[in-house]
């Protein structure tokens, strides 16, 4: 199996084009961050790059004992009816690979289109999983349900009748993109200007409660794209005060667990999971192969309890949160933990530096041929990288 980076799908897909052109730092962030579907890869399994690896990297990957090998479009002449493991199904990526295959004479193997993945990775369909999953659990607060609307009238009337804080979220947007934290005193024409934006490209927006929040975490499940979906674990993560990803915790799927039922009952958790497996199953098991990570949080309600918000939103892909939970797996000891972060630098050789300061204070300890401690990149860093990807372990 080939595995293969694509970042901000979500765009793809509603654009709808097999000839849609990412944004610029898009297209960059993939080209430089291409290595890290090799950290949830199987042995064996080969990761689509855009360049070659440097003797450095490639030392880091030699001590740790890995064993996913990268593939340059100039070996593709090589490959023959190999599956590609799409990081997210959009028509503009499955285009790429039918010219591939047209211009090398080659048999890839990839996801087919369906229309139904345009609701599927939408919020709409988190809405709609969020409907069901209150409707069967009363433990859950039912006014934490999104309401969707397609006009400004509509949303300006609602907050005129509505007390608390509110924030819009576009249909089509994930990882913190696309969120707009609303004034309690009413929309400026700032606001009214984004959202008529969104209301123009995406024809809805999402208006939710913001609720005091106090800890981000997902249920990470696998399709097999022939009517079957499993649990696979728990994805701990980190945002910034607007909801932005920052970072994800590496540890033991036992401690994330304890964090999370110290809040909240773990049958609540349990119950969640099993309907959320139903409604997987149901809607995206037989039209999808790959991740989905369903963003949850535990907040304080009104009267000061830890109450559980079971569908945030739907990743209809692979995500960092997989990836740390396989990263941990398989590469970190047992008796370890840390962070994985993803960082971005506005000019050229912010990136190479902080990544020699953090190899020189954190060395790589690896102990029975796992790591322990220190510092290690998950993609090659050049002078020139802007985007990386890297791992704080202690």
């Amino acid at each position: 199996m080939i595995h293969y980076f694509n970042p901000g799908h979500e765009t793809a897909v509603l654009n709808g084009s097999p000839y849609y052109t990412p944004p610029a730092n898009v297209v960059l962030m993939q080209s430089e961050l291409s290595f890290l579907p090799a950290w949830y890869a199987q042995e064996g399994d080969g990761v689509w790059v855009d360049r070659v690896l440097s003797d450095d990297f490639l030392a880091v990957l030699d001590k740790i004992g890995f064993r996913v090998s990268p593939i340059s479009e100039k070996e593709i002449g090589s490959l023959s009816d190999e599956e590609v493991m799409l990081w997210g199904v959009s028509p503009q990526t499955i285009h790429y690979f039918e010219e591939l295959n047209q211009a090398h004479n080659i048999s890839l193997r990839f996801s087919a289109w369906n229309d139904k993945l345009v609701y599927l990775n939408s919020r709409l369909f988190a809405r709609d999983c969020l409907a069901e999953i209150c409707h069967q659990h009363t433990y859950i607060e039912a006014d934490i349900q999104p309401h969707v609307f397609h006009s400004l009238e509509e949303i300006n009337q609602f907050l005129d009748q509505s007390a608390g804080r509110y924030v819009s979220k576009a249909p089509y947007s994930s990882s913190g993109r696309g969120l707009l934290w609303l004034p309690e005193t009413g929309l400026t024409r700032t606001e009214n200007q984004i959202l008529h934006g969104t209301l123009k490209k995406q024809k809805s927006v999402s208006i939710e409660k913001v609720l005091d929040k106090k800890i981000d975490f997902a249920m990470e499940f696998l399709s097999d794209g022939m009517g079957h979906v499993v649990f696979v674990g728990y994805s701990l993560f980190q945002t910034n005060e607007k909801g932005g990803y920052l970072s994800n915790s590496l540890m033991a799927q036992t401690e994330i667990e304890k964090q999370l039922t110290d809040m909240i009952p773990q049958d609540q958790l349990m119950r969640v999971q099993e309907s959320l497996q139903a409604i997987l199953v149901r809607e995206c098991a037989s039209v999808y192969k790959g991740c989905i990570g369903v963003d949850m949080m535990i907040y304080v309600n009104n009267g000061g309890g830890c109450v559980l918000h079971p569908c945030l939103e739907v990743n209809m892909r692979y995500n960092m949160g997989y990836l740390s939970l396989c990263l941990y797996r398989n590469y970190i000891s047992p008796s370890s933990s840390g962070y994985f972060y993803l960082d971005f630098g506005t000019t050229d050789g912010l990136v190479y530096q902080k990544h020699q300061q953090l190899t020189a204070q954190y060395p790589l300890v690896i102990d029975g041929g796992k790591v322990k401690s220190g510092y290690f990149p998950l993609c090659p860093i050049y002078q020139s990288s802007r985007f990386s990807a890297y791992a704080l372990v202690q």
